[in-house]
């Protein structure tokens, strides 16, 4: 969207837009005019000369460029300069490497902002792709308890059967070294340190509780999962994705309607979301709710792909679904990549859309175009309500990041431009609330033995 480049010392940036990928254009390369058949005396002093002009060029331009910074910006430099010869001590690289994480993580102007090394931006890529190495599992703390939080469709977490709010009792190598689970950063450290197979003992009450075998590996990440009242059907796989059935309907929802979970815009989402709507055709459900919890957004361009199923009055084969502006109030249109909305739904279908304080981004987005285009109502969208603060909202971020890649492999994500729903609206640190006419269902952060939050919305629904 803009040609903006983040320039290290001697390094230009290629920038990778949210979702797309802009090789940039490289600086053309010196070109030396030769006379015709020259001595070898001639090609020593051209070359001699040539070092010492660079060599110049190199430190005229270095001057140059440190004299222009500004006061904060040479003790930036200096600071780096002390710590690397005169700290008391010489820093062995581990130490390095988290002094300059905390560095990094300083000098960005916003949350949004991140650096990455040129493992962790490689790691980022090909999470984008959809193939991650790990266990898909995340925890959290409620208070003193460690629980699952967060279960990676088709990971080896979700294919022991871990379920988001099971309790961690116990973890260990196997299940006769099983010890006691203190704190969340205790069991990462020790699945850190023991890749391979391990155990984790979990259930939502210690009456239930049992262990599940994981291993650390490469996979395929699903971030879909179709449900009606009679079924339910996952993506599943080592080598591609299939849409398979794995186990009874949604208690609570009606004959005629459909949930799609939707975990991320990441990976291969954009189809996965195009055959559960597939499946939902072909089992004859016409009404769907979508569920955008914790989703925090991801890729433009499946925004892009999943909203062309789902605007009830947009016109044309590429119905606009957001816009940017960037700081020098340069616009950017951004248009679904078709409009098949009858496919799937009919005029009396309805959309309900499920969302939460974590509900972010691309989310928000799509919230946005399918509000714009007549699909949904303020109404049909349902928030989670914190108990204690009795606020409802999504999470509010109304802006997109570029990513500039250096020539070493680093990259930095920077926010780069506000972005607006269709018709003109941005919702940035603000969020969809329960003031714009949402509804609010207080229930936990993350689900027990029973979902509270879904189980009240289809009580709603079938009113």
């Amino acid at each position: 969207m803009d040609d903006k480049e983040i320039k290290q010392e001697n390094q230009k940036g290629n920038n990778l837009e949210e979702g797309f990928w802009d090789r940039g254009t490289p600086e053309p390369a010196p070109v030396a005019v030769m006379p015709n058949k020259p001595s070898r005396g001639h090609k020593i002093a051209v070359a001699v000369g040539v070092i010492l002009l660079a060599v110049i060029m190199f430190f005229v331009g270095w001057f140059s460029r440190y004299y222009a910074l500004s006061s904060e910006e040479r003790n930036i430099l200096w600071i780096l300069d002390r710590v690397e010869h005169d700290y008391y001590k010489e820093l062995t690289d581990e130490e390095w490497e988290a002094y300059y994480s905390q560095v990094y993580e300083g000098l960005m102007p916003d949350r949004f902002c991140s650096f990455y090394d040129k493992e962790e931006f490689a790691a980022l890529l090909k999470e984008a792709e959809g193939s991650n190495t790990d266990t898909g599992l995340s925890a959290f703390m409620d208070e003193d308890t460690p629980k699952v939080y967060f279960v990676q469709g088709n990971s080896p977490a979700d294919l022991a059967g871990l379920v988001s709010g099971m309790t961690i009792y116990r973890y260990g190598k196997d299940e006769d070294t099983l010890k006691p689970a203190g704190s969340v950063q205790e069991i990462g450290t020790f699945v850190q340190s023991n890749r391979g197979t391990f155990c984790l003992e979990c259930g939502y009450s210690e009456t239930d509780k049992k262990p599940y075998f994981l291993e650390s590996k490469e996979y395929l990440a699903s971030y879909c999962t179709y449900s009606d009242s009679e079924s339910t059907w996952s993506f599943r796989g080592d080598t591609a994705l299939s849409l398979q059935d794995t186990g009874e309907g949604l208690v609570g929802l009606d004959a005629q309607t459909a949930y799609i979970r939707y975990q991320g815009f990441d990976g291969n989402s954009a189809w996965e979301f195009t055959k559960c709507l597939d499946k939902m055709k072909e089992r004859g459900r016409s009404n769907l709710v979508i569920d955008l919890r914790s989703n925090g957004g991801g890729y433009l361009d499946l925004f892009r792909q999943i909203a062309a199923h789902l605007m009830k009055n947009a016109e044309g084969n590429s119905p606009l679904v957001a816009y940017s502006v960037d700081r020098k109030g340069k616009k950017a249109n951004y248009y679904a990549t078709g409009n098949d909305y009858k496919t799937y739904f009919n005029s009396d279908s309805r959309i309900t859309i499920l969302a939460d304080e974590y509900s972010a981004s691309a989310s928000e987005c799509l919230i946005g175009a399918l509000y714009d285009y007549g699909t949904i109502r303020y109404g049909d969208i349902y928030l989670r309500k914190d108990s204690e603060s009795d606020i409802a909202h999504s999470y509010g971020k109304g802006v997109m990041q570029s990513t500039y890649v250096t020539s070493s492999g680093a990259a930095m994500r920077i926010t780069a431009a506000e972005i607006f729903w269709p018709k003109g609206n941005s919702i940035h640190d603000r969020g969809v609330t329960e003031e714009d006419g949402a509804h609010g269902i207080v229930a936990p952060f993350v689900r027990g033995a029973e979902d509270t939050f879904l189980t009240q919305v289809f009580a709603d629904l079938a009113k």
